[in-house]
């Protein structure tokens, strides 16, 4: 299996779907067959799932989202807008880190093209009730991508994520800095104190994602 790429960030509303949603277009753009999975969706909605993360993603690959493919790309789906284990023992569910890992595992092993995998929430949250989204990252072998926010705490939780990935052999294969218009600061200024620090990072702009995919080799 080539393995996939994971797009996790430093906490929650980081803009992963947003970022990742451009990066399958363009993937598309380019002649590419992307697949995208979002295996536990939190605060999921029935009786509206155009709105749902997993059907922007299907959206982005050109897709009909429907029931029947929300389900096939997110079969781990709650309704209470929480972390995935707890939502998941809200609705009296079992979520296993062993069972996600494996419905990503086959999904990617038949896949034509790359595979991009999306977390639940940030990079150490659980998203499994025995696991937290850098060990789904570990037992997929996957090439993680983090997306950082640019609002005020954003380096010291950038430079922490970045850390726990090195710590356990998973360095990031990109770090993306989505710029918020609530920032204290430019974007480019956190980027730069991040350098500081040995973590080189690609500012988000609206033609970003080309950029992204020949850093990716895609």
């Amino acid at each position: 299996m080539i393995p996939p790429f994971f797009v996790t960030a430093t906490g929650t509303d980081a803009g992963k779907t947003h970022i990742l949603c451009a990066l399958l277009a363009a993937a598309l753009k380019r002649g590419h067959d992307p697949l995208a999975l979002k295996p536990v969706l939190s605060g999921f909605n029935a009786d509206d799932i155009a709105t749902s993360d997993s059907a922007r993603l299907l959206t982005a690959l050109d897709c009909e989202a429907t029931p029947e493919t929300v389900a096939a790309i997110t079969p781990w789906r709650f309704a209470a807008a929480l972390s995935p284990d707890m939502a998941a023992s809200r609705a009296g569910a079992a979520l296993s880190l062993s069972d996600i890992a494996a419905f990503c595992g086959q999904a990617a092993d038949g896949a034509p093209g790359p595979v991009f995998i999306e977390g639940a929430g940030g990079l150490m949250s659980p998203i499994a009730q025995d696991g937290l989204n850098l060990d789904l990252i570990l037992a997929l072998q996957a090439r993680p991508i983090l997306v950082c926010g640019t609002y005020l705490g954003a380096i010291s939780h950038t430079l922490t994520a970045v850390e726990a990935m090195r710590g356990r052999w998973a360095p990031p294969a990109r770090v993306i800095l989505n710029p918020h218009p609530a920032g204290p600061v430019p974007p480019e200024e956190t980027a730069d104190a991040l350098a500081r620090f040995n973590v080189d990072v690609q500012v988000w702009t609206e033609d970003a994602a080309d950029a992204v995919l020949d850093a990716l080799k895609l």
